[in-house]
Parts: C-alpha cells; sequence; structure tokens
C-alpha cells in the first residue's frame, strides 16, 4: 500500500527497524513493539529507544523519523480541515460533537 506513513517508514529505514524487532522479540501481542517500536507504553521502552539511538550511528536517517511523522500528521490535518469540513466524531455510536463553527449535531451509527 502506497501511503504518506510507509514513505517515510522506507525512507527513514523505520522499516527495518520494525522487522529487527519484529523478528528478535517474543511478543505475541497484537500492538507489540514491532508495530511502535517509537512507542513508550510498551515493556522495555528504555531498551528499545537505547538500540534504535545506538542504530542511528549506523542509519543516521533514523534520525528524521520523527520529524517526518509529525509532518505527515500535521499534513493530514491541515489536508483534512481545508477538504472536509464538518461533523467528524471518532466514535460511530450514538454521539455528539461540536462543528469547528461551534454548532451541534448528533450521529448515530446505521447498520
Amino acid at each position: 500500500l502506497c501511503s504518506a506513513q510507509n514513505l517515510v517508514n522506507y525512507s527513514t529505514c523505520m522499516c527495518l527497524v520494525k522487522g529487527i524487532f519484529y523478528h528478535c522479540t517474543n511478543e505475541d501481542d497484537e500492538g507489540s513493539c514491532a508495530d511502535h517500536p517509537c512507542s513508550c507504553s510498551h515493556s522495555n521502552c528504555l531498551t528499545r529507544w537505547s538500540f534504535m539511538g545506538a542504530l542511528s550511528l549506523v542509519l543516521p536517517c533514523l534520525l528524521c523519523y520523527l520529524p517526518a511523522t509529525g509532518c505527515v500528521k500535521l499534513s493530514q490535518k491541515c489536508y483534512d480541515k481545508a477538504s472536509r469540513p464538518g461533523c467528524r466524531c471518532k466514535s460511530t455510536n450514538n454521539t455528539v460533537c461540536k462543528t469547528p463553527d461551534g454548532k451541534i449535531c448528533s450521529q448515530e451509527k446505521t447498520s
């Protein structure tokens, strides 16, 4: 799948780090550290960050991962704000939310 996040993963060599974590850890959970190596919520956070820091000496492109990911997220937010105005709620159940101009809208889940 060609996406902005995949472009960031491959251009900053984060796919290599994810592959190493996938093959060298014995976590079988869905949200393992191989999926989100920069997360601080999984176990062995200090070990993972130390490994990525040491690896960045050999692969300095890893240092661009966090700024590039931030740019992707910021670009997506700006694009969404400009091209998709209106109510967008995170939950699809019966929800009441506010639009950017302060109007209240409700969204009911339809199956």
